[in-house]
């Protein structure tokens, strides 16, 4: 079976339709097999002659793995996120980066708005906006005193405005202080290749749709989903390029943007959807995710739940690509975190114990197709002693696991499936369906 992009959806974790078998917990007096990172090194003919000893186990046709080859060791630690932020700097930096991006604009001020503090947007029962966000123009010795504390910049030349007729307008947004993954950057040129409209009642009018909730996803045909180092070719805007090639160029075009300055993180792509943006004109939607030291964070779709093991967040984000020199749409873009109490280890479970552990836990009356296979990053959010996520002291324990994707064709379900890589345990795992063409 050929993987295509998966729906993301809520999911339940029941044991059902031949799923996941109820074997007990793994014996803690046994002995794990481990291998040291800077020797672990599996290609799919390893892969597929360790699959093939289970009998519940056998490795798709499209079986990729991703495990970084340069990396000596992982890390257990811990992140944290600023409840306060130098808001003159955060707003120097925002003006910064706008002049970056869009070097031929000037910024209108009735465009520059902020999020948080006493801005906020409010809609009576009718959808109508009766109170929008507050000009940063208005409020600026406010918000950089801090008296309006932490608050997130947004620049729309959309935003609620006469969008009839193409403006050329450009989009951004930063949370603050930048880099801790909340940005959306939109510079209209696939709003105005697809030249769709929406009929607004408000103006009883066709309207272009507002650059900071545009999502391709939404407006363009989806053609095929590949792997980020796929040859596979297609035409964008200016000519056509290989998805490999456009991969490393964003790649490169995300974590070289000026701020923040300071950086411990990347910006990557995780594979990589082809959307039909005019009849002869395609682009490419990156999945992307952050990176720490070499390894990727877990990653979803946008909408995907974890289900059961919700304790777990995952990173999810995007970026789409319609010409090949320029990146136009980023939603998500990481490069800095706070770490502490961060432990190294330079041994994890081998990738043939881990098999064996999912193996044991799934049930033995379905062959899984084993689609992916990976070491990422997972985060468990801090709570309260309550139980609930704590907003006042915000922080998450990051720790490597091993993640395999499976197919179960009795149920049409993949099954995600996650074991910690330093120990072996907590083997946990959430289902969905494949997407439909």
């Amino acid at each position: 079976m050929k993987m295509k992009a998966i729906t993301a959806i809520s999911v339940i974790l029941a044991i059902s339709l031949s799923g996941c078998s109820d074997n007990g917990a793994i014996d803690e007096t046994s002995s794990l097999q481990t291998v040291s990172l800077s020797e672990l090194s599996i290609d799919a003919e390893d892969a597929e002659n360790i699959l093939s000893r289970y009998a519940n186990l056998e490795m798709s046709d499209d079986f990729y793995i991703d495990i970084p080859d340069d990396v000596t060791q992982v890390y257990v630690y811990t992140t944290t996120t600023p409840t306060s932020a130098d808001m003159e700097k955060c707003y120097n930096e925002f003006i910064a980066m706008f002049e970056y991006l869009f070097p031929s604009h000037k910024i209108d001020e009735n465009y520059f708005l902020y999020v948080g503090g006493s801005s906020d947007i409010i809609y009576n029962e009718n959808d109508e906006v009766i109170q929008n966000f507050n000009k940063v123009s208005e409020w600026y010795d406010k918000i950089i005193s801090g008296d309006e504390g932490r608050v997130n910049f947004l620049y729309d030349e959309t935003w609620f405005c006469d969008m009839t007729e193409w403006k050329s307008p450009v989009c951004l947004e930063l949370g603050s202080p930048l880099g801790y993954g909340y940005t959306i950057i939109n510079k209209g040129k696939t709003v105005r290749l697809n030249n769709t409209k929406i009929y607004d009642e408000f103006i009883n009018a066709e309207r272009y749709p507002r650059l900071e909730s545009y999502d391709p996803v939404d407006w363009l045909e989806y053609v095929e989903t590949y792997p980020r180092d796929s040859m596979e070719s297609f035409r964008l805007a200016d000519k056509e390029m290989p998805i490999n090639e456009a991969v490393a160029f964003f790649e490169n075009y995300i974590n070289s943007l000026p701020y923040p300055k300071d950086k411990n993180m990347k910006t990557v792509v995780t594979e990589v959807d082809v959307y039909k943006v005019t009849e002869d004109v395609y682009g490419y939607n990156f999945q992307t995710t952050a990176e720490y030291q070499g390894i990727a964070f877990d990653h979803m779709r946008s909408g995907t739940n974890h289900s059961k093991f919700n304790d777990y967040v995952a990173v999810g984000g995007n970026a789409f690509m319609v010409e090949s020199n320029d990146v136009d749409i980023v939603y998500g873009y990481y490069q800095l975190q706070d770490v502490v109490s961060e432990t190294s280890y330079k041994e994890i479970v081998s990738f043939e114990e881990v098999s064996g552990i999912i193996s044991d836990k799934m049930t033995d009356a379905v062959v899984f197709e084993v689609q992916k296979a990976e070491l990422v990053y997972t985060e468990k959010v801090g709570k309260t002693s309550e139980g609930f996520v704590d907003i006042e002291n915000p922080s998450s324990s990051v720790s490597p696991a091993w993640k395999f994707t499976l197919f179960n064709p009795n149920n049409n379900l993949i099954y995600v499936c996650y074991v910690d890589a330093v120990d072996g345990e907590n083997f946990r795992y959430y289902t969905m369906p494949v997407k439909q063409e």
